[in-house]
């Protein structure tokens, strides 16, 4: 018994004896890599160490043991260990990004296969930002896709373009896609939190599976589903603060009353005591009562506010082998940062798969979407211009109507007591069957259907300005819009030796129909009722409503075809027939071609260039329609209103009249307005995946552009549209991404994009001219800004007339005098006239770019987003005085404006009487600190102490500040300087999952 415990002793200690390991790690450059985990398998990150700045390691391990090597962008790797020695380990990188799926129009392909222009937004860079708005997040994450927020108010729509702009009187917004079927609901009602990933499909071939309504790009939303494993309850909440990123900077009291002054003795003359603010002419009657009582006002502090704003999502998610779910409900309530401004919204989400057997699976996903809104906003334009010495109540404590005895100005708050309710309504049934015939082959059959409804209610009773003076005003509309989608599939995957081919065949039917009425009249006995009983009204009674239906069928091949994993192809056709076209040209078809060569992948790269992980070159070229043009333009139209009465016979009573309006005239010939682009790309990805991108070349042409064109009146009718007219788009996208650091508890990254468009028109009605009524002109680009062009300021000295040939005294500028802007002589002859407009400069951007970076250690995590949008000309509506104040409004403090004293002003006398009506311009540029957030992960061994599974905790501040060479505005993404702020957000957010 001795002899047996003493050799299991021996044997004991033999399994426990240490050895020492050491050795070198390299990537596959053989350059040293530092900070690489070396573990023991199985004992988790216990007793392991990390390479140092050379790559080298040493470790103490049971003998017999197996140690792993992990670095992140690399694939882990395994060592036994005998008696100890030397280890040494040369890294691979790791190629699950590339093998990575990424959703595309009707499936899914890897990374490396895609042949076409497609960018993917992942979760992960959805929540570097923390706005409650879905397209907020993605502003300056894709190379190519601008959104602009012409609209900051709480629920606003952003207006999207991708690559620009094509057509000159049709939609150029992309097609949004919602699991599988397109949406045409508000962006708004979606909660950001419950979206996984973003497609945006930006080339021909990859856009042409989706026809006419790919036309101006695709952008797919795919929703969170549920994954087997145990179910899992999260709750996300944020609380913040919110408050105008920047106001309008006006002027004091003291500095108004000197412009006041500037402005009588440089345009009326005034002199002496009529400059004096009390007993002179300077101020209005009612400026003066506040003025000697020494009361002022800052009536931005009336308009803005400062709000707290929450939301809050709850979601269960887990599933089976058969059974995968999802579901959540969220809750947001946004008031806004303009009084009445107010915002809330509540989403039910749905989804489950169920697996019934081998062969058959069926899906069903739902979305439900209420959203409260309502208060009349106050005029923001009126709060900037208005006088600090205006009155803001009379003596019965109403809004005062004019705070400066002028109408113009009226008090920006006059209505703000109307009874205003705003209600919407989303719900949207997605559920398809995928049957599974054979390998490889399936069939997929999908129907969506979208019910929205959007109710307006308006009340002006007594207590506002309005509706005072009309004893009451009441208005209400309801819409109703109605959406289905039906797609039947079928799909044949399969691989033979190096031959892999991918065939998509598809029948869709889609229809949209909108039902609409409305109601107003003024006078009711008393406020009581509000707007729901508009019989009540006795004065002014209006009613409207309309109704409009259209219809899509689709038919669509496509062929994904590839050799070796290297060399791609992919072939697309689709034929769409719409009712909004004729029935000569119903239909319309569109084919493209992409072509992939993962150059990379060849032994003369691979043999010789080590660093070289991924390069593929793509071309692609195809055609894409547009039916860009409202339904019944092919159709004669008679309008019927109220304002057009016939009689009928001598004494008959008037009755309502049909007529045919002046672009009442159908075209039965109108046909597709056709996108052909070509575009070049390059992906790459160097260095163990520490630099990765693409860049991506295009150039489109636009023909049979639809336009209402001008006709001569003797037909009976001045308009009518047709298919004249042809554009030319042409940009340059870079993205990058860069793994800066990537030890084993530090990781940096940073995404680039930079996006460069130029759009042109090439003809218009095909005799060469331009059209100057809607400021189109051939060679310029499709949106541009025509007027007369401000050179400088009219001086003392200069010379105001010449004489002509014939001896006559002509003026340079008719009515130009000292301190007026001086327009430029474009054409020569010496005087300004209507032939010396030109065009100042185009609307859009010159280029964007954002950068966006992450930061990790440990469990702490800290991002910041960058964006950047540069040579967009804008009016300069500081400089434009006269119209700024009406001669009697607030201006800017410290304007450099004319004065006799100060001829080298930058801006024109407060004096100055425009000869031409002429605007100012500028090219905007400007950087926006969109996002900061830090925040940290608790490990899951604390979570798991008190019950949770993940606990996750951050701080950020959205739209942290711009940097501009226009600061005096509130949204850098409308032109007109008075639009509804953008908010500036400090936001607390919790994630708890049990």
């Amino acid at each position: 018994m001795a002899i047996v415990l003493m050799l299991s002793a021996v044997s004991l200690s033999a399994q426990q004896t240490s050895v020492s390991v050491t050795g070198t790690v390299v990537d596959e450059g053989n350059f040293p890599l530092e900070g690489v985990g070396v573990v023991i398998k199985g004992a988790g990150t216990s007793g392991g160490t990390t390479t140092d700045a050379n790559g080298k390691y040493s470790i103490e391990v049971p003998s017999g043991s197996t140690i792993v090597f992990i670095y992140l962008g690399y694939s882990d790797y395994e060592a036994a260990v005998g008696k100890g020695g030397v280890v040494n380990v040369q890294m691979e990188p790791d190629a699950q990004a590339l093998e990575e799926s990424v959703v595309v129009g009707y499936g899914t392909q890897r990374k490396k296969d895609l042949t076409g222009g497609v960018a993917v937004v992942d979760e992960e860079v959805l929540n570097m930002s923390s706005t409650s708005n879905l397209m907020d997040r993605l502003v300056g994450q894709v190379a190519g896709l601008t959104i602009t927020t012409s609209d900051a108010a709480p629920g606003s729509n952003q207006s999207l373009l991708i690559r620009g702009q094509n057509s000159l009187s049709g939609s150029n917004s992309p097609l949004i896609v919602l699991d599988g079927i397109p949406y045409d609901g508000s962006l708004a009602d979606i909660d950001p939190n419950i979206i996984e990933s973003m497609s945006v499909l930006k080339d021909a071939s990859s856009v042409a599976i989706y026809g006419s309504r790919g036309s101006n790009g695709v952008i797919l939303l795919q929703t969170k589903k549920g994954e087997k494993g145990k179910a899992h309850v999260t709750y996300k909440g944020q609380f913040g603060l919110q408050e105008p990123m920047q106001r309008i900077q006006t002027m004091g009291p003291n500095e108004y009353i000197r412009f006041k002054q500037d402005l009588h003795r440089l345009k009326n003359g005034y002199t002496g005591v009529m400059l004096d603010p009390l007993y002179g002419s300077v101020i209005s009657a009612s400026e003066k009562v506040n003025y000697a009582n020494g009361i002022t006002r800052d009536w931005q502090d009336d308009v803005f506010r400062q709000t707290f704003t929450m939301d809050h999502q709850v979601s269960i998610s887990g599933g089976t082998d058969a059974t995968q779910y999802m579901a959540s409900v969220s809750y947001l309530d946004n008031p806004g940062v303009v009084y009445n401004s107010n915002y809330k919204r509540i989403n039910v989400y749905a989804s489950v798969t169920q697996t019934l057997n081998k062969w058959l699976q069926v899906g069903l996903t739902t979305q439900f979407v209420n959203r409260e809104s309502g208060g009349v906003t106050p005029n923001l334009e009126h709060a900037i211009k208005q006088s600090p010495y205006g009155i803001m109540y009379d003596e019965t404590g109403n809004y005062y109507e004019e705070p400066m005895d002028y109408s113009n100005f009226p008090n920006p708050m006059k209505d703000v007591n109307a009874d205003q309710k705003k209600t919407g309504r989303n719900v949207l049934v997605n559920g398809f069957i995928n049957i599974d015939i054979m390998k490889g082959l399936s069939v997929r059959s999908q129907f969506g259907y979208n019910y929205r409804n959007t109710f307006e209610g308006t009340y002006y009773g007594r207590n506002t300005v309005t509706g005072a003076k009309v004893n009451g005003r009441a208005a209400i509309n309801n819409t109703h819009n109605t959406d289905w989608t039906w797609e039947n599939v079928v799909k044949y995957d399969n691989t033979f030796g190096k031959h892999h081919i991918d065939v998509t065949a598809l029948f869709s039917m889609q229809e949209k129909k909108q039902i609409g009425s409305s109601q107003s009249g003024e006078s009711f006995v008393n406020d009581d009722s509000s707007f729901y009983m508009m019989s009540g009204a006795e004065s002014n009674i209006e009613m409207s409503s309309n109704y409009w239906k259209e219809n899509m069928i689709s038919y669509m091949a496509r062929i994904n075809y590839s050799f070796a994993e290297k060399y791609m192809i992919t072939l697309t056709g689709r034929a769409d027939g719409a009712s909004v076209f004729g029935r000569n040209n119903k239909y319309g078809f569109f084919p493209s071609a992409a072509l992939a060569w993962q150059i990379g992948d060849e032994d003369f790269i691979r043999d010789n260039v080590e660093w070289i992980d991924m390069l593929k070159l793509r071309l692609s070229y195809g055609a894409n329609g547009n039916n860009a043009i409202s339904r019944y333009q092919t159709l004669d139209r008679l309008y019927a209103t109220n304002g057009v009465k016939y009689v009928w016979g001598d004494g008959g009573s008037a009755v309502n009249a049909a007529y045919l309006a002046s672009d009442g005239v159908g075209n039965p010939n109108l046909r597709w307005e056709t996108t052909y682009t070509a575009n070049l790309g390059i992906d790459f990805s160097f260095f163990g995946s520490r630099l990765g991108g693409s860049i991506d070349m295009y150039l489109s042409n636009t023909k049979d552009l639809l336009m209402a064109r001008t006709v001569p009146i003797m037909n009976g009718y001045s308009r009518m549209w047709d298919n004249v007219g042809q554009t030319r788009n042409k940009g340059i996208e870079l993205t990058l991404n860069s793994q800066n650091i990537r030890k084993r508890d530090f990781r940096w990254n940073t995404d680039l994009n930079f996006f460069l468009n130029r759009d042109e028109i090439i003809e218009l009605r095909g005799d060469q001219l331009d059209d100057v009524t809607n400021e189109w002109f051939i060679g310029y680009p499709l949106d541009v800004f025509y007027d007369w062009n401000v050179i400088g300021i009219w001086q003392e000295g200069d010379e105001f007339t010449f004489v002509d040939n014939e001896g006559n005294e002509v003026a340079h500028q008719n009515g130009a005098k000292p301190g007026d802007a001086k327009l430029e002589d474009v054409d020569g002859n010496g005087y300004i006239d209507e032939n010396d407009r030109k065009v100042i400069g185009n609307k859009k951007p010159s280029w964007s770019m954002s950068m966006g970076n992450r930061f990790e250690y440990k469990n702490l995590y800290f991002s910041f987003l960058l964006n950047g949008v540069f040579g967009k000309w804008m009016s300069d509506n500081v400089a434009n005085i006269g119209s700024y104040t009406f001669g009697a409004g607030n201006y800017i403090h410290g304007a450099d404006y004319w004065t006799p004293e100060d001829p080298d002003a930058e801006y024109v006398s407060p004096g100055y009487t425009q000869s031409f009506e002429h605007g100012y311009y500028k090219r905007l540029n400007f950087v926006t600190l969109k996002n900061i957030t830090l925040g940290y992960r608790l490990s899951s061994k604390v979570a798991k102490k008190i019950g949770m599974s993940g606990i996750d905790v951050n701080v950020s501040i959205n739209n942290v500040c711009a940097i501009s060479n226009m600061r005096q505005m509130l949204n850098y993404d409308n032109t007109w300087f008075a639009s509804y702020p953008t908010a500036r957000s400090y936001m607390l957010g919790i994630t708890l999952t049990f």
